[in-house]
């Protein structure tokens, strides 16, 4: 095992070496040789041009040139290979660990302050990791506990609607129906999106890309009243029997989704939708463009956080409830894929793209 060394003895290590390999080298390839040799000298005057006329001063210069060249390309060779050690082992691979081989004391300081600083990054994301279930599980069970009252109500306020009671309480029987069907609506997509945290493998399955595109165009038509406002393309060179790997029912409730924010945000008097599909190197990419929107900086931001909404004071009369969005970013995390949200032609822009390969995260 080599022993340990700063950067700046390591250069003064080097710098030593270059001057002894070139003592070396002038006594044993040059002064040597021609002392050995028998030469006449006819006088002290012309002893010294012999050892050194200006191919001398050519030889010294050129191992001079070449001692320093081999020394210094020797230093960076060690350079880089303690380097590269120092940045495989920065990546979140799962290698050995080869902070034995390096010698140089720098990158043995870096090294272990990266070591120690991913330590306290995977800690952090376990305990994350663990609390996003603890809440995931109590959402789902909230969720579940609260569905069966609610149905209770809703199934009630049904009856007595059909029910012989006098006209005046019928509006209010009418708003137990639409505040149940509300919350039945919140609950089930919020179950929904638990239900993404949980793996189920059986219902990841391969496609085909006509199956795919013929989904998507099913139900962006079956979610419109008119079918006039939105433009539904996609590339006609897509090979449509390519096989894709995904959660099919995820992608489409995460389309809707999309659908459903453009349809809400659009421009009211004059309504322009346009959804674009693309695969490319097992990457299908669906963007969802409405006009007559602009979005802050802060609501692109933030569109995609759960619960989060434009409205401040959480309207009641507001339709969304602030899960669309961060379902849909949660089924690109599903697919290995990123969700982006842009102002874009005097319209928003949301984009989703997934990788279709046969893995997923």
């Amino acid at each position: 095992m080599e022993n340990k060394i700063s950067f700046k003895h390591l250069v003064q290590k080097t710098c030593l070496k270059i001057i002894v390999e070139f003592v070396i080298a002038i006594l044993v390839l040059y002064l040597l040789p021609l002392l050995s040799i028998s030469i006449q000298v006819p006088g002290e005057e012309t002893a010294y041009p012999v050892f050194l006329n200006i191919f001398s001063w050519i030889y010294i210069c050129i191992a001079l040139l070449v001692i320093v060249s081999l020394n210094i390309r020797q230093l960076l060779l060690k350079i880089h290979k303690e380097m590269n050690i120092v940045y495989h082992q920065s990546m979140w691979l799962e290698s050995t660990d080869l902070t034995e081989s390096l010698t140089i004391l720098e990158f043995i300081e870096t090294n272990q302050k990266i070591n120690h600083m991913q330590q306290q990054i995977e800690g952090m994301l376990e305990k994350e990791r663990q609390q996003k279930e603890v809440l995931v599980f109590k959402v789902s069970a909230a969720s579940h506990d609260l569905k069966t009252p609610l149905t209770v109500i809703q199934g009630n306020s049904e009856l007595l609607s059909q029910s012989a009671i006098e006209g005046k309480y019928l509006p209010y029987i009418q708003d137990i129906k639409i505040a149940s069907n509300r919350m039945i609506e919140y609950i089930n997509r919020l179950l929904l999106y638990s239900k993404t945290f949980y793996e189920n493998e059986n219902e990841w399955k391969e496609y085909s890309l006509q199956d795919v595109i013929e989904s998507i165009d099913q139900e962006i038509h079956y979610l419109l009243k008119d079918k006039s406002i939105v433009t539904f393309q996609y590339n006609e060179q897509i090979d449509k029997n390519t096989t894709v790997y995904l959660h099919l029912n995820y992608v489409l409730r995460a389309v809707m989704n999309m659908m459903q924010n453009a349809v809400e945000y659009s421009q009211v008097d004059k309504k322009s939708i346009k959804v674009d599909l693309q695969y490319t190197q097992k990457q299908l990419v669906i963007s969802v463009w409405n006009n007559g929107a602009y979005l802050t900086d802060e609501t692109l931001q933030h569109a995609d956080s759960l619960f989060y909404r434009k409205d401040k004071n959480r309207n009641l009369n507001d339709a969304h409830f602030g899960i669309g969005l961060a379902f849909v970013k949660r089924v690109s995390e599903l697919h290995s894929g990123t969700l982006k949200i842009k102002n874009e032609n005097d319209g928003v822009k949301v984009t989703i793209s997934i990788h279709t390969g046969l893995s997923k995260k």
